[in-house]
């Protein structure tokens, strides 16, 4: 998460190292180099227009997406659909990215509502069924 001085148009200087840095750390780097250039001429023109980015939010094994947020708060989160200690590797990397490109932020965890929601109905006991 990303003060609230922070505004979109604010990412565009380190987008572009940060999407490949998140693409190459989660083994998902296309060998196509034009397909990174268009991921990242897409997602600019919307930072530069101070405007959400989609983020990479394809249906792989990890996400990089930007949620909608009311007002102008600005954040991302990585997305896997399972726990995993890869998430928090990631975000440790492109943690230490932001610090040293000077760009003010924290990190939160946990904070994703389908997990909490998985974890209540892994806990619930199961109801028995009536013996037919």
């Amino acid at each position: 998460m990303f003060p609230k001085r922070i505004r979109y148009k604010d990412l565009t200087k380190v987008f572009p190292d940060l999407l490949r840095l998140f693409l190459k750390e989660s083994g998902q780097m296309p060998e196509d180099e034009a397909l990174v250039r268009i991921l990242v001429r897409s997602n600019l023109a919307d930072l530069q227009n101070n405007r959400k980015p989609e983020g990479f939010n394809r249906d792989n094994k990890l996400r990089l997406i930007f949620p909608m947020n009311k007002g102008s708060d600005v954040s991302f989160y990585l997305y896997r659909s399972t726990r995993s200690e890869e998430v928090a590797r990631l975000t440790e990397i492109i943690s230490s990215f932001l610090r040293s490109k000077g760009m003010p932020h924290k990190v939160e965890w946990d904070k994703m509502l389908l997990y909490h929601y998985k974890e209540r109905r892994a806990r619930r006991p199961e109801t028995q069924q009536p013996n037919a």
